[in-house]
């Protein structure tokens, strides 16, 4: 299954923008100590910068505390993922409790032990709206940068306009050196409030696509698997009872098949054993007819052989008769 790393991969981002940031500004070290140091008569364009970097310093915190978040949700979902060919005791097997798809889960398996018809859209835009808060901030943030840009190019153009007054009431040369200041000022915030404003516009723009793709997919499985599993509707109930007695049915209509198998297996057993029986049977009979033929033959031989020495003495004595 393909793990989702859309999470890492906008971390790993930010680590390479750090990274090629840190890179110009060390290539470009000179131009940028003259737009942000040089002619900084007052302390107004120190002031103004620090707060627009702390905003986007602490936008970019915020930026990585929910990506890495999202990764931490990304993971245990890949993991559910895998779990569900391992059956329903198995899900959540190495899954964060605190996750959202474990509290998916667990809310579809209390709402199913209720008995209860589970509101999936409700469930839904209650994790939308929930997930909707993690970026308020960073949002307002986002926001407020631009503003930030714009209220330091006020300030410095103010700063400048009082530097072109003071030079025409003074032929001094330090309303000039204000202007300068001034217009100097409104560029560095002007660009500082920009560039911040864009990388965090984009990496707001990330975190917003990863958790749309996140919680589409959490949706999908709650859809596509928890729903079936757990939704408990009195049509489902009739559908899988009849669905359990037409197997019961096919299951019995195997078992009748097989006994009558087995019968008729037991019926050709039983005439072949009879079959036998009959043929030793026949066997012992022709054996005694047989005995029975031969003491038959040897005593009608004894009888004959008597016969003839009756005979023979009779005819012994015929002729003694005769001589007489």
């Amino acid at each position: 299954m393909q793990k989702i790393e859309r999470s890492r991969t906008m971390l790993k981002r930010i680590v390479m923008v750090a990274v090629v940031a840190m890179v110009l500004a060390y290539l470009f070290s000179d131009t940028l100590m003259m737009i942000y140091f040089s002619n900084q008569q007052t302390s107004v364009g120190y002031v103004l910068n620090a707060m627009i970097l702390v905003l986007f310093l602490f936008g970019m915190f915020r930026t990585v505390a929910i990506l890495n978040s999202y990764r931490q949700e990304e993971e245990a979902f890949s993991q559910f993922q895998s779990n569900k060919e391992f059956g329903l005791n198995h899900l959540l097997d190495g899954v964060s409790p605190t996750s959202i798809i474990a509290n998916r889960v667990q809310v579809m398996h209390e709402m199913c032990a209720k008995k209860a018809s589970i509101p999936h859209q409700a469930i839904a835009s209650a994790l939308l709206a929930e997930e909707s808060t993690r970026t308020t901030t960073l949002r307002f943030l986002h926001n407020i940068l631009i503003l930030c840009g714009v209220l330091g190019t006020i300030i410095s153009l103010s700063i400048a306009l009082l530097g072109a007054g003071d030079m025409l009431g003074d032929v001094s040369g330090g309303g000039m050196g204000l202007v300068i200041h001034g217009m100097s000022t409104a560029l560095s915030t002007t660009m500082s409030a920009i560039l911040c404003y864009l990388v965090l516009a984009y990496f707001l723009a990330a975190i917003q696509s990863i958790q749309t793709r996140f919680l589409g997919r959490i949706e999908d499985a709650t859809s596509t698997f928890l729903l079936p599993v757990y939704q408990f509707k009195e049509e489902s109930v009739s559908q899988h009872t009849a669905d359990v007695l037409a197997q019961a049915q096919q299951l019995l209509m195997t078992i009748n098949e097989k006994i009558s198998l087995l019968n008729f297996s037991e019926m050709q057993d039983g005439l072949q054993q009879e079959r036998m029986h009959a043929n030793q049977l026949h066997q012992q009979a022709m054996a005694q007819m047989q005995l029975h033929h031969d003491a038959s033959m040897a005593q009608a031989q004894q009888e004959h052989e008597a016969f003839k020495a009756q005979l023979a003495e009779l005819t012994a004595i015929m002729k003694a008769g005769f001589r007489l």
